[in-house]
């Protein structure tokens, strides 16, 4: 019985997390992109401890980003020419991945 409760609980995080996704902004360079997500970290960084990351974090970054004009988009919304970092889920299964135009 334990072992079908972990396997039950290892399919429904699969299901929820769903596609990866990419902060992406139509005509931004994938290096401004990059640039754009580091200071919006950088930002976030004198603002939390990263201790149990939670929410605040993700919403800050998800705020930030946007004011920059980025969007998430799942991977198959992605034109096929733009240059693409994954996600690192090793930090958090939550992080986005960046994508953006090849310069």
């Amino acid at each position: 019985m334990k072992k079908h409760s972990i396997l039950c609980v290892v399919i429904i995080s699969f299901l929820l997390t769903g596609c990866a996704q990419y902060w992406y902004q139509e005509g931004e360079s994938y290096q401004q992109c990059l640039k754009d997500r580091e200071i919006c970290f950088s930002e976030l960084n004198k603002r939390s401890d990263f201790v149990g990351t939670g929410d605040y974090e993700f919403e800050y970054m998800a705020q930030c980003m946007q004011e920059k004009g980025y969007r998430l988009v799942e991977e198959k919304e992605l034109p096929m020419d733009v240059k693409r970092a994954q996600p690192d889920s090793t930090i958090h299964w939550r992080v986005k991945g960046v994508a953006g135009t090849v310069e």
